[in-house]
Protein backbone atom coordinates (compact mmCIF):
# COMPACT_ATOMS: atom_id res chain seq x y z
CA UNK A 1 0.00 0.00 0.00
CA UNK A 2 1.22 3.51 -0.87
CA UNK A 3 -0.10 6.49 1.05
CA UNK A 4 0.42 10.17 0.20
CA UNK A 5 1.16 12.31 3.27
CA UNK A 6 -0.21 15.75 2.44
CA UNK A 7 1.63 17.43 5.32
CA UNK A 8 5.09 16.12 4.35
CA UNK A 9 4.23 15.70 0.63
CA UNK A 10 5.87 12.31 0.61
CA UNK A 11 4.77 8.77 -0.18
CA UNK A 12 4.65 6.27 2.65
CA UNK A 13 4.82 2.56 1.86
CA UNK A 14 3.28 0.01 4.23
CA UNK A 15 2.57 -3.69 3.98
CA UNK A 16 -0.82 -3.51 5.67
CA UNK A 17 -4.03 -3.34 3.68
CA UNK A 18 -5.91 -1.62 6.51
CA UNK A 19 -7.37 1.74 5.61
CA UNK A 20 -5.49 4.70 7.08
CA UNK A 21 -7.35 7.32 9.09
CA UNK A 22 -5.59 10.19 7.35
CA UNK A 23 -6.98 12.22 4.47
CA UNK A 24 -4.31 11.61 1.84
CA UNK A 25 -4.76 9.57 -1.32
CA UNK A 26 -4.03 5.88 -0.93
CA UNK A 27 -3.17 3.27 -3.59
CA UNK A 28 -3.70 -0.40 -2.79
CA UNK A 29 -2.77 -3.15 -5.23
CA UNK A 30 -3.88 -6.78 -4.93
CA UNK A 31 -3.22 -10.00 -6.82
CA UNK A 32 -4.73 -13.48 -6.84
CA UNK A 33 -2.63 -14.36 -3.77
CA UNK A 34 -4.06 -11.46 -1.76
CA UNK A 35 -7.60 -11.64 -3.13
CA UNK A 36 -9.01 -12.56 0.28
CA UNK A 37 -7.54 -9.33 1.72
CA UNK A 38 -9.19 -7.41 -1.10
CA UNK A 39 -12.57 -8.97 -0.39
CA UNK A 40 -12.29 -8.01 3.29
CA UNK A 41 -11.27 -4.48 2.33
CA UNK A 42 -14.22 -4.02 -0.01
CA UNK A 43 -16.61 -4.72 2.85
CA UNK A 44 -15.26 -1.62 4.62
CA UNK A 45 -15.78 0.75 1.70
CA UNK A 46 -19.06 2.22 0.38
CA UNK A 47 -18.47 0.88 -3.12
CA UNK A 48 -21.31 -0.13 -5.43
CA UNK A 49 -21.85 -3.92 -5.57
CA UNK A 50 -21.47 -3.96 -9.36
CA UNK A 51 -18.09 -2.21 -9.08
CA UNK A 52 -16.98 -4.78 -6.50
CA UNK A 53 -18.05 -7.64 -8.75
CA UNK A 54 -16.28 -6.16 -11.78
CA UNK A 55 -13.12 -5.54 -9.75
CA UNK A 56 -12.95 -9.16 -8.61
CA UNK A 57 -14.16 -10.84 -11.82
CA UNK A 58 -12.82 -8.64 -14.60
CA UNK A 59 -14.47 -7.75 -17.92
CA UNK A 60 -14.41 -8.97 -21.50
CA UNK A 61 -13.33 -5.64 -22.99
CA UNK A 62 -11.84 -2.38 -21.66
CA UNK A 63 -14.51 -0.19 -20.16
CA UNK A 64 -15.27 2.52 -17.63
CA UNK A 65 -18.33 2.66 -15.36
CA UNK A 66 -19.24 5.54 -13.08
CA UNK A 67 -21.14 4.81 -9.89
CA UNK A 68 -22.38 7.06 -7.13
CA UNK A 69 -19.20 7.09 -5.04
CA UNK A 70 -16.61 5.44 -7.26
CA UNK A 71 -15.30 4.89 -10.75
CA UNK A 72 -14.52 1.45 -12.20
CA UNK A 73 -11.91 1.13 -14.96
CA UNK A 74 -10.88 -2.03 -16.78
CA UNK A 75 -7.56 -1.86 -18.66
CA UNK A 76 -6.03 -4.43 -21.01
CA UNK A 77 -2.24 -4.54 -21.25
CA UNK A 78 -0.58 -6.38 -24.14
CA UNK A 79 2.33 -8.75 -23.58
CA UNK A 80 5.07 -9.70 -26.05
CA UNK A 81 3.31 -12.99 -26.81
CA UNK A 82 0.21 -10.96 -27.84
CA UNK A 83 -1.73 -12.21 -24.83
CA UNK A 84 -3.64 -9.74 -22.68
CA UNK A 85 -3.33 -8.98 -18.99
CA UNK A 86 -6.29 -7.34 -17.29
CA UNK A 87 -5.91 -4.53 -14.78
CA UNK A 88 -9.05 -3.61 -12.86
CA UNK A 89 -9.22 -0.37 -10.87
CA UNK A 90 -11.73 1.26 -8.58
CA UNK A 91 -11.17 4.95 -7.87
CA UNK A 92 -12.79 6.98 -5.14
CA UNK A 93 -11.94 10.47 -3.94
CA UNK A 94 -9.31 9.03 -1.57
CA UNK A 95 -8.56 5.46 -2.67
CA UNK A 96 -7.27 3.75 -5.79
CA UNK A 97 -7.71 -0.02 -5.59
CA UNK A 98 -6.15 -2.11 -8.36
CA UNK A 99 -6.22 -5.85 -9.05
CA UNK A 100 -4.36 -8.22 -11.40
CA UNK A 101 -4.28 -12.00 -11.44
CA UNK A 102 -0.50 -12.15 -11.29
CA UNK A 103 2.22 -9.97 -9.82
CA UNK A 104 2.93 -8.17 -13.07
CA UNK A 105 6.14 -6.23 -13.71
CA UNK A 106 4.27 -3.19 -15.03
CA UNK A 107 2.65 -2.70 -11.63
CA UNK A 108 6.11 -2.54 -10.09
CA UNK A 109 6.91 0.15 -12.65
CA UNK A 110 3.86 2.15 -11.54
CA UNK A 111 4.87 1.69 -7.91
CA UNK A 112 8.40 2.96 -8.53
CA UNK A 113 7.09 6.04 -10.34
CA UNK A 114 4.74 6.88 -7.49
CA UNK A 115 7.50 6.45 -4.89
CA UNK A 116 10.02 8.58 -6.77
CA UNK A 117 7.44 11.23 -7.72
CA UNK A 118 5.16 11.73 -4.69
CA UNK A 119 3.07 14.35 -6.50
CA UNK A 120 1.71 11.56 -8.72
CA UNK A 121 -0.12 10.18 -5.70
CA UNK A 122 -1.63 13.51 -4.66
CA UNK A 123 -4.78 12.88 -6.72
CA UNK A 124 -6.49 9.72 -8.06
CA UNK A 125 -6.29 11.14 -11.58
CA UNK A 126 -2.48 10.93 -11.53
CA UNK A 127 -2.60 7.24 -10.57
CA UNK A 128 -5.04 6.56 -13.42
CA UNK A 129 -2.68 8.38 -15.76
CA UNK A 130 0.27 6.23 -14.66
CA UNK A 131 -1.72 3.06 -15.34
CA UNK A 132 -2.86 4.37 -18.74
CA UNK A 133 0.71 5.34 -19.55
CA UNK A 134 2.08 1.88 -18.74
CA UNK A 135 -0.66 0.21 -20.80
CA UNK A 136 0.11 2.50 -23.76
CA UNK A 137 3.86 1.84 -23.58
CA UNK A 138 3.32 -1.93 -23.59
CA UNK A 139 0.92 -1.69 -26.53
CA UNK A 140 3.40 0.43 -28.51
CA UNK A 141 6.17 -2.11 -27.88
CA UNK A 142 3.92 -4.87 -29.21
CA UNK A 143 3.12 -2.71 -32.25
CA UNK A 144 6.85 -2.30 -32.96
CA UNK A 145 7.37 -6.07 -32.69
CA UNK A 146 4.47 -6.75 -35.06
CA UNK A 147 5.86 -4.20 -37.54
CA UNK A 148 9.23 -5.99 -37.57
CA UNK A 149 7.60 -9.39 -38.10
CA UNK A 150 5.38 -8.14 -40.92
CA UNK A 151 8.41 -6.57 -42.58
CA UNK A 152 10.19 -9.93 -42.36
CA UNK A 153 7.14 -11.57 -43.91
CA UNK A 154 7.30 -9.08 -46.79
CA UNK A 155 10.93 -9.97 -47.45
CA UNK A 156 10.10 -13.67 -47.30
CA UNK A 157 7.59 -13.23 -50.13
CA UNK A 158 10.38 -12.23 -52.51
CA UNK A 159 12.76 -14.91 -51.25
CA UNK A 160 10.30 -17.81 -51.36
CA UNK A 161 7.21 -16.54 -53.21
CA UNK A 162 5.76 -20.03 -53.66
CA UNK A 163 5.87 -21.09 -50.01
CA UNK A 164 2.36 -21.96 -48.81
CA UNK A 165 3.39 -21.09 -45.25
CA UNK A 166 3.34 -17.39 -46.17
CA UNK A 167 -0.40 -17.48 -46.83
CA UNK A 168 -1.00 -19.30 -43.55
CA UNK A 169 1.12 -16.75 -41.67
CA UNK A 170 -0.81 -13.89 -43.24
CA UNK A 171 -4.10 -15.43 -42.12
CA UNK A 172 -2.85 -16.02 -38.56
CA UNK A 173 -1.56 -12.47 -38.28
CA UNK A 174 -4.82 -11.02 -39.58
CA UNK A 175 -6.75 -12.92 -36.90
CA UNK A 176 -4.40 -11.72 -34.13
CA UNK A 177 -4.43 -8.13 -35.35
CA UNK A 178 -8.24 -8.19 -35.57
CA UNK A 179 -8.42 -9.25 -31.92
CA UNK A 180 -5.90 -6.59 -30.89
CA UNK A 181 -7.82 -3.99 -32.89
CA UNK A 182 -11.05 -4.71 -31.04
CA UNK A 183 -9.36 -4.31 -27.65
CA UNK A 184 -7.35 -1.24 -28.66
CA UNK A 185 -10.42 0.53 -30.07
CA UNK A 186 -12.44 -0.13 -26.91
CA UNK A 187 -9.55 1.02 -24.72
CA UNK A 188 -9.10 4.23 -26.70
CA UNK A 189 -12.81 5.01 -26.41
CA UNK A 190 -12.66 4.33 -22.69
CA UNK A 191 -9.78 6.79 -22.25
CA UNK A 192 -11.61 9.42 -24.30
CA UNK A 193 -14.67 8.97 -22.12
CA UNK A 194 -12.63 9.63 -18.99
CA UNK A 195 -10.99 12.64 -20.60
CA UNK A 196 -14.14 14.31 -21.93
CA UNK A 197 -16.41 13.56 -18.99
CA UNK A 198 -16.26 15.56 -15.79
CA UNK A 199 -15.35 12.77 -13.42
CA UNK A 200 -14.60 13.86 -9.84
CA UNK A 201 -11.53 11.62 -9.94
CA UNK A 202 -9.90 13.43 -12.88
CA UNK A 203 -9.21 17.13 -12.33
CA UNK A 204 -7.99 19.92 -14.61
CA UNK A 205 -4.37 19.24 -13.67
CA UNK A 206 -4.47 15.58 -14.73
CA UNK A 207 -6.52 16.11 -17.90
CA UNK A 208 -3.50 17.18 -20.04
CA UNK A 209 -1.65 14.02 -18.99
CA UNK A 210 -4.55 11.81 -20.00
CA UNK A 211 -4.86 13.71 -23.30
CA UNK A 212 -1.19 12.94 -23.93
CA UNK A 213 -1.83 9.23 -23.39
CA UNK A 214 -4.85 9.30 -25.72
CA UNK A 215 -2.76 10.94 -28.45
CA UNK A 216 -0.12 8.23 -28.18
CA UNK A 217 -2.68 5.45 -27.96
CA UNK A 218 -4.39 6.63 -31.14
CA UNK A 219 -1.22 5.55 -32.99
CA UNK A 220 -1.97 1.98 -31.98
CA UNK A 221 -5.34 1.71 -33.68
CA UNK A 222 -3.98 3.49 -36.76
CA UNK A 223 -1.01 1.11 -36.90
CA UNK A 224 -3.23 -1.96 -36.56
CA UNK A 225 -5.39 -0.75 -39.45
CA UNK A 226 -2.24 -0.23 -41.52
CA UNK A 227 -1.03 -3.74 -40.62
CA UNK A 228 -4.26 -5.30 -41.85
CA UNK A 229 -3.92 -3.48 -45.16
CA UNK A 230 -0.25 -4.47 -45.44
CA UNK A 231 -1.06 -8.13 -44.83
CA UNK A 232 -3.70 -8.03 -47.55
CA UNK A 233 -1.14 -6.49 -49.89
CA UNK A 234 1.39 -9.21 -49.00
CA UNK A 235 -1.16 -11.91 -49.79
CA UNK A 236 -2.06 -10.24 -53.09
CA UNK A 237 1.62 -9.79 -53.88
CA UNK A 238 2.28 -13.50 -53.41
CA UNK A 239 -0.68 -14.37 -55.64
CA UNK A 240 0.64 -11.93 -58.25
CA UNK A 241 4.14 -13.45 -58.12
CA UNK A 242 2.70 -16.93 -58.44
CA UNK A 243 0.58 -15.80 -61.37
CA UNK A 244 3.57 -14.14 -63.06
CA UNK A 245 5.63 -17.30 -62.60
CA UNK A 246 2.84 -19.39 -64.07
CA UNK A 247 2.62 -16.98 -67.01
CA UNK A 248 6.35 -17.34 -67.61
CA UNK A 249 6.03 -21.13 -67.61
CA UNK A 250 3.09 -21.02 -70.01
CA UNK A 251 4.91 -18.58 -72.29
CA UNK A 252 8.01 -20.79 -72.35
CA UNK A 253 5.93 -23.85 -73.20
CA UNK A 254 4.11 -21.90 -75.91
CA UNK A 255 7.35 -20.67 -77.48
CA UNK A 256 8.82 -24.17 -77.45
CA UNK A 257 5.64 -25.47 -79.11
CA UNK A 258 5.86 -22.78 -81.79
CA UNK A 259 9.52 -23.64 -82.49
CA UNK A 260 8.69 -27.32 -82.99
CA UNK A 261 5.54 -26.62 -85.00
CA UNK A 262 7.32 -26.20 -88.43
CA UNK A 263 9.53 -29.18 -87.64
CA UNK A 264 6.43 -31.22 -87.02
CA UNK A 265 4.98 -29.95 -90.30
CA UNK A 266 8.08 -30.99 -92.27
CA UNK A 267 8.15 -34.37 -90.58
CA UNK A 268 4.46 -34.81 -91.29
CA UNK A 269 4.84 -33.96 -94.99
CA UNK A 270 7.63 -36.44 -95.57
CA UNK A 271 5.95 -39.01 -93.43
CA UNK A 272 3.07 -39.36 -95.89
CA UNK A 273 3.01 -42.71 -97.71
CA UNK A 274 2.71 -41.57 -101.31
CA UNK A 275 4.53 -43.56 -103.99
CA UNK A 276 5.84 -40.54 -105.93
CA UNK A 277 7.86 -38.37 -103.51
CA UNK A 278 11.17 -37.46 -105.23
CA UNK A 279 12.85 -36.27 -102.00
CA UNK A 280 12.59 -39.75 -100.50
CA UNK A 281 15.00 -41.09 -103.13
CA UNK A 282 17.58 -38.32 -102.73
CA UNK A 283 20.94 -39.43 -101.44
CA UNK A 284 21.10 -36.60 -98.94
CA UNK A 285 17.37 -36.16 -98.40
CA UNK A 286 17.48 -37.13 -94.74
CA UNK A 287 20.27 -34.65 -93.98
CA UNK A 288 18.45 -31.99 -96.00
CA UNK A 289 15.26 -32.47 -93.96
CA UNK A 290 17.15 -32.24 -90.67
CA UNK A 291 18.94 -29.07 -91.77
CA UNK A 292 15.65 -27.49 -92.86
CA UNK A 293 13.95 -28.35 -89.55
CA UNK A 294 16.91 -27.13 -87.45
CA UNK A 295 17.17 -23.91 -89.47
CA UNK A 296 13.48 -23.17 -89.00
CA UNK A 297 13.78 -23.75 -85.24
CA UNK A 298 16.85 -21.50 -84.93
CA UNK A 299 15.28 -18.74 -87.02
CA UNK A 300 12.09 -18.76 -84.94
CA UNK A 301 14.07 -18.80 -81.65
CA UNK A 302 16.23 -15.90 -82.90
CA UNK A 303 13.09 -13.96 -83.84
CA UNK A 304 11.64 -14.48 -80.34
CA UNK A 305 14.92 -13.39 -78.80
CA UNK A 306 15.06 -10.24 -80.91
CA UNK A 307 11.49 -9.33 -80.02
CA UNK A 308 12.32 -9.74 -76.35
CA UNK A 309 9.85 -12.57 -75.83
CA UNK A 310 12.49 -15.00 -74.66
CA UNK A 311 15.62 -14.75 -72.57
CA UNK A 312 17.03 -11.93 -70.45
CA UNK A 313 15.37 -9.15 -72.46
CA UNK A 314 11.90 -10.62 -72.28
CA UNK A 315 10.56 -7.54 -70.49
CA UNK A 316 11.50 -5.29 -73.38
CA UNK A 317 9.11 -4.81 -76.25
CA UNK A 318 10.88 -4.12 -79.54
Amino acid sequence: MLYYDEMKQTVIETETSLLPNLKGVCWLHFTEKTKSDLERLLTQLPIHPLAKKALLSGTDIPRVDEYEQCLFVSLFIARHDLQMTQLQLVATEQYIISYTNEDESFMRTVKEKLIHHPQYLSHPGYVLYQCFDVATIHFLRVIDDIADKIQSLEKQVFKTPFANEIGRSVYRWKVKIHELRQIAEAQEEMMKTIHHTKFPYVNDETNPYIQDVISRFSRITAALDAFKETLSNIFNLQLSLKSDHMNVIMKTLTLVSVIFMPMTFVAGVYGMNFEIMPELTWKYGYAYALIVMASLGVLIAFYFKKKGWWGEDETKEK
